[in-house]
C-alpha cells in the first residue's frame, strides 16, 4: 500500500512469475524481502526494455 498511495504500480508474483515475464528485459535489480504479519518472501523487480 506504501507505493500505491503514492501513485506506483504494485504487482505480486511468485518467482517462477517473474522470472518467465522477464523474458526480454534487462534486469536491474532483484531484491528479495519479506513484509507483513505472515511470513511471505516477495520480490522486488527493477527493469528496462533493451
Amino acid at each position: 500500500m506504501y507505493f500505491a498511495r503514492r501513485g506506483l504500480a504494485v504487482h505480486f508474483f511468485d518467482r517462477a512469475l517473474v522470472d518467465a515475464l522477464a523474458e526480454g528485459w534487462i534486469g536491474l535489480e532483484v531484491h528479495a524481502f519479506t513484509k507483513g504479519e505472515l511470513p511471505r518472501r516477495l520480490w522486488r523487480i527493477t527493469q528496462r526494455r533493451p
